[in-house]
């Protein structure tokens, strides 16, 4: 019956460790999705600029 506890003892860490690397990895997802909206929102403002610049 130890062995079991401690088995689940260590499972339970071991889930805790990998939900902290994946929030980790969740946070760094979003702040490089938020570069690329930046970078999109950037090049579009640039075309539109540019596509004026043509027209006229």
């Amino acid at each position: 019956m130890y062995l079991g506890v401690f088995d689940m003892k260590e499972r339970l860490e071991q889930m805790r460790k990998l939900l902290k690397e994946k929030r980790r990895l969740q946070e760094l997802l979003e702040y490089d999705i938020q570069d690329i909206e930046r970078d999109i929102e950037m090049l579009q403002k640039q075309l539109e600029t540019a596509e004026r610049s043509l027209s006229v």
